[in-house]
């Protein structure tokens, strides 16, 4: 029904035709010149009957608008017969974009899979193997006896990466009897692409004779992040194509336990990362896996127990929640009692489930000031008297992290007895601790907070004053000079009638900040500060999409001021002064979200939180352009990144690598296969929580990302298909632009349509702070 729709209004629009204007026939309308008109022929043909229907939409496989191409393809494969193959194998080779190209794949597949591979796999080692390798595992996969071509082979060792990795791809949907054997020949190949690649395919296609290949796999020491990722998604997809029953579910704690009790750390973390795939694949049940992590929870590495404890998050059960708590106690490791916390305090553990006295004990008891920042931070729920106290006497601690966590929580509570702490701590000597009173006054939303923040719009500190400034703006929705004369005026007017509302009870705030919802108008009314640096300009797409920001510089941020609510961007270098680092820290840690670029990863982040996640160490300055790919399946910040059929290139100019520290709190969103096997390092783009704040990195430049730097395109019809099969080029939007001058040149054309995949995964986060409320 969902693929049906998107053709209904055009062909309620062709339906309506012999009323307005007489009726034609799609053979008519193929021949318009009006694209909507070609367009309504080729749904005319797919959904009603013609005497030429098959004949008529061979000849639309050749129609000079690509979409009208995709869709008669699309439509070949559910009316047309085996003889259209032929025409469909002409688009399998020389379509002009892969969405293209695969629509004709599928169709082929769908019509006649074993002409059509045979036609394709004659093509595999000439001029047309780029788009034959593209094409043969869809069709070998629904062939009958599918074969693997004699020069594939030769293929995995071609000097071209994506090359290897398609040749890999085609070797394993060939195989079937051998599955396991080549599959084994592919794990050992040299090349990580080649690896990945085979993953990958094992992935898509399941065999349960693959598990065992995979269990060994994942028990070896030493795996890079991209290879552990695909082979644990292989092995789930591997056990899942067992049949169902106790048995399987035998197979899958054997697994997991296998892998929990190894000695090596790195691969008894593994089993932890297993067991939450297989829960969120419904493989298992929470109860099957008890006996199963067991050994995790007691390995001797704390890595190893971290990653356990990090499932428990996925685990509703008694026993769980049991295990969370005890480890949460008495760990030795402050690492594993910080995991505890953030399984035991997420937002989505329900109100019933939250011990909030739990958490106080280990606010004011545990040894490690991280850890009692995660409780106070958890303790900050809207309503939660009991946690005012607790809180309270927590705005004395001797670490700053600590007492500002507090703070913040204080206000999230919107209990009446926190606006006395708070404004009494907002004339504290210490300016994080002032301003983290000013942000929790902030989130109160009681009258009573007003007084003291306006207040302190005359603070010595700027981002005291600004982040007061900012909430009284958006109170009063109008902009009024941060003068507590003027602010204490417009109060004494306006205070009986405001009422304070949560943001989180807005109606519509879903659909004013959803994803269809344009970029200026998610970043409406936020504070956004640029780092102006020597690499990266991500100014430049923020003033072309109309998104208001500030510019700093190093030296410049404490004067500069921050809003704690609101977005820093640190571009690429992100060199900054030891001052703007403890600005920035504090952001951060009181709610603030910090996304920065390239190098910013070694001189932002790890200035600001040290042991988490680093730069990776090369042998070389990393320059390159390489394909990325999602890794976390089921992410919302992913949403719109990475649409179907489109592959954005990641361009590496000197890049910083990432390398992930604590895998158990910060999580990897986008990876590539060919940077690993370049670069030894294939992450990136990761993200993770801080305090009350979020902190995401990209290791590409936010504004250098397109076809400015695909210089080996020469025509205009290369630089098209470019945009389309990387940077998401619409149909309509190449439509409007086809006969533009600019693409006959590439930073012409660059500016023009620019690649918004790394913007796009920024602006999730953004997007969904926003309807948070937060």
């Amino acid at each position: 029904m969902a693929r049906r729709s998107r053709w209904l209004p055009l062909l309620l629009l062709a339906l309506a035709r012999p009323a307005a204007a007489g009726w034609q026939d799609p053979a008519a309308l193929l021949r318009s010149r009006d694209v909507t008109e070609r367009l309504q022929a080729v749904e005319l043909l797919r959904t009603s009957e013609h005497p030429k229907t098959e004949r008529l939409l061979s000849g639309a496989l050749g129609d000079r608008d690509w979409e009208v191409v995709e869709r008669a393809a699309e439509a070949l494969g559910e009316v047309g017969s085996p003889k259209a193959v032929g025409a469909l194998i002409d688009v399998i080779l020389d379509g002009p974009a892969t969405r293209v190209r695969r629509a004709a794949a599928l169709a082929a597949a769908a019509l006649d899979p074993d002409e059509a591979l045979a036609d394709v796999a004659k093509k595999i080692g000439g001029r047309k193997t780029a788009t034959a390798l593209e094409a043969f595992p869809l069709l070998a996969s629904a062939a009958s006896e599918p074969r693997s071509p004699r020069n594939l082979e030769k293929l995995l060792g071609d000097r071209d990466s994506r090359t290897r990795a398609a040749a890999a791809r085609a070797r394993l949907t060939a195989a079937r009897e051998d599955r396991a054997a080549v599959l084994g020949e592919l794990l050992e190949s040299e090349f990580v692409a080649v690896r990945a690649a085979a993953l990958e395919s094992a992935a898509n296609d399941p065999r349960g004779g693959q598990v065992d290949l995979l269990g060994e796999l994942l028990s070896r020491p030493a795996l890079s992040g991209v290879i552990e990722r695909r082979a644990v998604a292989a092995l789930v997809s591997g056990l899942g194509a067992l049949e169902p029953g106790a048995e399987r579910v035998g197979e899958v704690s054997a697994r997991v336990a296998r892998l929990c009790g190894s000695v090596e750390p790195a691969a008894a973390a593994r089993g932890p990362r297993l067991a939450r795939a297989a829960l969120r694949a419904g493989l298992v049940q929470p109860d099957d896996l008890r006996a199963a992590l067991a050994a995790a929870f007691e390995h001797d590495g704390e890595g190893v127990r971290a990653q356990a404890v990090a499932v428990l998050g996925n685990i509703d059960a008694p026993w769980a929640r049991e295990r969370a708590i005890a480890l949460g106690e008495g760990d030795p490791s402050a690492r594993v009692r910080h995991a505890s916390l953030s399984v035991l305090g997420a937002e989505t553990v329900g109100e019933e489930a939250f011990d909030h006295a739990w958490f106080a004990a280990r606010l004011s008891g545990d040894a490690d000031p991280r850890v009692r920042e995660r409780a106070a931070v958890a303790l900050g729920r809207a309503g939660l008297e009991a946690a005012v106290g607790p809180l309270c006497e927590a705005l004395e601690a001797a670490e700053w992290k600590v007492a500002a966590a507090a703070a913040v929580s204080l206000g999230h509570t919107r209990s009446a007895g926190a606006v006395d702490a708070l404004a009494r701590l907002s004339r504290s000597e210490a300016w994080r601790l002032r301003g983290a009173a000013v942000v929790g006054l902030s989130r109160c939303l009681r009258k009573e907070a007003v007084d003291p923040l306006i207040a302190a719009l005359e603070d010595r500190e700027p981002l005291v004053a600004r982040t007061a400034h900012a909430y009284l703006t958006s109170l009063a929705r109008e902009e009024l000079e941060p003068r507590t004369e003027i602010w204490s005026a417009w109060w004494a007017e306006n205070r009986d009638r405001l009422r304070m509302i949560d943001p989180k009870e807005v109606a519509d705030r879903e659909r004013r900040f959803g994803y269809s919802a344009p970029a200026a108008r998610i970043y409406e009314g936020l504070d956004v500060m640029v780092l102006e640096s020597r690499g990266d300009h991500i100014q430049k797409l923020l003033k072309t999409l109309g998104i208001d920001h500030r510019l700093s510089a190093a030296a410049r941020v404490v004067n500069d001021g921050l809003d704690a609510a609101g977005v820093f961007v640190a571009n690429c270098t992100g060199e900054i002064e030891t001052e703007d680092v403890e600005r920035l820290e504090w952001f951060v840690h009181v709610g603030g979200y910090l996304f920065t670029s390239c190098w910013a990863l070694r001189e932002t982040i790890e200035r600001i939180e040290p042991g988490l996640v680093r730069k990776f160490e090369t042998t070389g300055e990393v320059l390159d352009n390489v394909l990325a790919s999602p890794c976390a399946p089921g992410s919302p910040y992913l949403e719109g990144v990475f649409t179907a059929g489109v592959r954005p290139i990641y361009a590496l100019q000197g890049a910083h690598l990432i390398e992930v520290l604590q895998p158990e709190r910060a999580e990897v969103l986008v990876d590539s296969p060919e940077c690993t096997e370049r670069w030894g390092s294939g992450d990136l783009a990761c993200w993770f929580r801080l305090g009350h704040g979020v902190v995401l990195d990209s290791v590409n430049h936010f504004d250098l990302q397109g076809l400015e730097l695909a210089s080996q395109l020469k025509k205009r019809e290369e630089r098209m298909a470019y945009a389309m099969d990387h940077m998401g080029l619409s149909h309509a939007r190449l439509r409007e632009t086809r006969k533009a001058k600019w693409w006959e040149n590439n930073l012409k054309a660059a500016r023009e349509v620019r690649d918004l995949s790394v913007f796009q995964l920024v602006t999730n986060f953004v997007r969904l702070r926003r309807i948070q409320g937060k």
